[in-house]
């Protein structure tokens, strides 16, 4: 029974057949613009009905005619692509969760940045960055490997397995199918993706020896055929996917949670987890060569795009080229037939006499041909006269309409591209002036913005990926080495506490410094933990470090004339050295060795003291040593006693404090019953006092009342007597004297005086009553005044 293709396989035959259907316009436009900017810019057909042809079934022949290729879309790329070049993408990386740090961001920082240093030689991303300008993507990859490509030592030895990152171009970009469903501008939704790859047979038997030898040739799409291939080439693929474990978890309302559904009768939330697991695997046509597991969550081949566009649900992607093709194709025309015209139009004529020029016919045929040194000719004259010499006939060639449609082609070209003059070194009479040049090229600059911004998205992502990464790669006690802003390379050990040794090499700590003595800045020990905490990137796009380097010359230069003379002696040396023209390197040691001996700098080995000096110095070392111990510890016990004292300060004050609290609420306490007390007796002195004056006023009330009662006695008395005596007279029938009278007056006055005697001595009674009852209701409240004070 014949032996079937692996799942894997047939899987993998079904999703590339959806890639190359999906992305075959696509590649069609990429493609031709990779042709263009080689030079093949005439259509096939135009280009090979100028190339001529015989004559056939007696037609007549077709000449050559001119088909010129005046590139000018060349300059508009590597303008863009320069810039990217140029530019210096530096990244950052911040701490971005529970238990990251600032240390181990600056660690995985100089760690990137080395993987960038190491990619230089092959400059990926600028590789990348320039087929997205060409043709609309590019791609670059991530790749691990080991730090020791070849290992003699012990298997045991857990450096035969350390492994660090790389970063790798992908030559040709249509090589890589990526899954079509994957729209994000990072491709990072991708879940599958195949990398093409064609191998010499030879080459395939000795590194797959067991392997079955049938390539596959079907994995072959447009531009990605190579011309070449024939039968000692086999193609594999490798196939990049990722499949998910699945997982429920809940969480109650207390906090706690597990995996699982919610537990019965339990209230909380429950979700579902998705963990991603990439996979890659080696195949051929009938089984996978190879197969492993990728550390990270996302499949590491990173695209850059161009200008991305969706048109009806369709992604297109294009660069530069192919806004300009048509632009292009006019200059190329309107070169060749100006070109054309020149070479089809005829020469001026030679107008001549009959007979001037007969003899000389030789020389005057090729006079359009060759630059003769003189041209001889025969005089003639006709009717005694000299006929004039021989003279060519004025013809001028139609070109100036030529011109123009070139000059507009030209304009055309930077419309299209974006391009203007300043960015192509042009200059135009009225833009004179820096700034306005200045203007012009920052406008050119922003108008193609969009390619620099697409490659700092594309690194984000990289360095995402290779923050994921780096952690699980590297093991506790491992050296890892990183770079510095300056370039300079450093050793660091990640995962155990270590020191610097006098080499620069990392020392692992005893076994008593612990990773939280480690962290104390008084520590003589550093610890990085790469696993512990979160870390967010950035890239920041600066200039290019030969630049930075003539920068800081620049601003050194401008500095040294403001320094002090000390200082200035001291800075020209490194001045001159930055400089780098040639000899700055000896000039700068020569300054230096011209500056005082307090200002040269010292270099290792110079004033070797003798073994005796050593000694003498390490006998004051250790003395002092003992010294700073004995006073360490005095320090210790002044520190000791200082804090006893404190706490029992801090002891005294606080129940001081308490016992003057406590006595400030005895004394609010007793002046409020003294205030309420106060207020009891006034009340009762107030109500008293009440009581008295109505008393008072009821005595005064009864008084008036009897003395009112008496004199209406006396008055009816004293008119009952009158009344008796009137009628005692009138009985007797006689008038008394007027001495009678007088002494009834008199005796009438003096009862009268005798009543209101009485009344006074009545109302003094009352009112001397009333007087001592309010003096004693006032004694009594004294009284009680002086017993609330005591």
């Amino acid at each position: 029974m014949a032996e079937t293709p692996s799942t894997v396989i047939a899987e993998a035959r079904k999703r590339w057949n959806r890639c190359a259907d999906a992305e075959q316009a696509q590649r069609e436009r990429t493609l031709l613009a990779k042709k263009f900017r080689a030079g093949d810019q005439w259509p096939s057909a135009l280009k090979s009905a100028r190339e001529g042809a015989a004559s056939i079934n007696g037609a007549p022949p077709q000449p050559m005619r001119p088909c010129l290729v005046v590139d000018r879309l060349s300059q508009p790329v590597r303008q863009v692509s320069n810039t990217i070049k140029n530019a210096d993408f530096g990244f950052d990386v911040m701490p971005n969760g529970q238990g990251a740090d600032t240390e181990t961001a600056d660690i995985f920082k100089g760690y990137l940045r080395r993987v960038q240093n190491q990619s230089r030689g092959e400059s990926p991303i600028e590789w990348a960055a320039d087929g997205a300008i060409e043709g609309g993507i590019g791609w670059f990859r991530l790749r691990t490997e080991y730090v020791h490509e070849s290992w003699d030592g012990d298997p045991k030895d857990p450096e035969a397995f350390d492994q660090e990152l790389r970063v790798e171009r992908i030559t040709n970009n249509l090589t890589v199918y990526c899954d079509p469903s994957a729209n994000r501008p990072t491709r990072s939704d991708a879940l599958f993706l195949f990398i093409t790859e064609d191998m010499d047979r030879d080459e395939f038997k000795a590194k797959y020896p067991k392997a079955d030898i049938r390539g596959l040739e079907e994995f072959m799409a447009t531009g990605d055929m190579p011309g070449w291939l024939d039968k000692d080439i086999i193609r594999i693929a490798e196939y990049w996917r990722i499949t998910f474990d699945e997982k429920t978890i809940y969480q109650l309302e207390n906090g706690t949670g597990g995996e699982g559904e919610l537990p019965k009768g339990a209230k909380g939330k429950t979700r579902k987890v998705r963990k991603p697991i990439v996979k890659g695997s080696k195949i051929n046509a009938f089984e996978e060569l190879e197969t492993w597991d990728w550390a990270g969550s996302r499949i590491p081949a990173i695209p850059i795009l161009g200008e991305e566009l969706n048109v009806d649900g369709t992604t297109v992607l294009r660069g530069i080229i192919e806004e300009g093709m048509d632009a292009q194709r006019m200059v190329n025309y309107t070169y060749s037939g100006a070109m054309e015209i020149f070479a089809l139009a005829p020469k001026s004529p030679v107008i001549a006499a009959a007979g001037q020029i007969d003899p000389y016919k030789e020389i005057w045929q090729t006079a359009n041909i060759y630059n003769h040194a003189y041209l001889p000719y025969d005089p003639i004259y006709l009717g005694g006269s000299q006929v004039p010499p021989p003279m060519r006939a004025p013809f001028d060639a139609p070109i100036a309409g030529a011109v123009e449609l070139m000059r507009t082609s030209e304009e055309a070209i930077k419309a299209t591209t974006s391009t203007g003059d300043a960015s192509l070194g042009n200059s135009h009479p009225n833009e004179r002036s820096g700034r306005a040049l200045q203007s012009l090229q920052a406008a050119s600059d922003l108008a193609n913005s969009n390619y620099p911004d697409n490659v700092r998205r594309a690194l984000i992502y990289a360095a995402e990926l290779m923050v994921e990464i780096i952690p699980k790669i590297t093991r506790p006690g491992q050296i890892i080495h990183i770079m510095g802003m300056d370039d300079e390379p450093e050793q660091v050990m990640v995962g155990k506490p270590f020191k610097k040794g006098p080499d620069g090499i990392p020392q692992e700590a005893p076994p008593d410094v612990t990773p939280e003595l480690a962290k104390l800045k008084e520590s003589l020990y550093s610890f990085y933990d790469p696993t512990a905490g979160k870390y967010a990137v950035t890239v920041t796009v600066g200039k290019a470090s030969a630049t930075r380097r003539e920068e800081g010359a620049a601003a050194l230069g401008e500095l040294i004339p403001h320094l002090p003379p000390e200082m200035a002696a001291v800075a020209t040396p490194d001045y001159v050295r930055q400089l780098s023209f040639p000899g700055a390197q000896k000039i700068a040691e020569r300054l230096e060795k011209a500056l005082p001996p307090q200002l040269q700098p010292q270099k290792d080995g110079d004033d070797q003291p003798d073994p005796e000096q050593l000694k003498q110095q390490l006998a004051q070392a250790q003395q002092q040593l003992q010294q700073a111990s004995e006073m360490i510890k005095t320090d210790q016990v002044k520190q000791q006693g200082a804090m006893q004292v404190a706490q029992v300060k801090a002891q005294t004050d606080g129940q001081a404090s308490q016992m003057d609290a406590q006595l400030k609420m005895a004394i609010a306490q007793l002046q409020a019953q003294t205030d309420l007390k106060k207020a009891e007796m006034d009340n009762a002195t107030k109500l008293q006092i009440a009581e008295y004056t109505l008393r008072g006023m009821q005595m005064q009330a009864e008084i008036d009342a009897r003395e009112q009662q008496l004199g209406a006695q006396q008055q009816q008395q004293a008119q009952a007597s009158s009344q008796a005596h009137e009628a005692g007279l009138a009985a007797m029938g006689h008038v008394g004297s007027r001495d009678e009278q007088d002494s009834e007056q008199a005796h009438a006055s003096a009862e009268a005086e005798q009543a209101r005697a009485a009344q006074a001595a009545q109302q003094d009674a009352g009112m001397s009553h009333e007087q001592q009852m309010a003096e004693q209701a006032q004694a009594a409240a004294a009284e009680q005044q002086a017993e609330a004070g005591a």
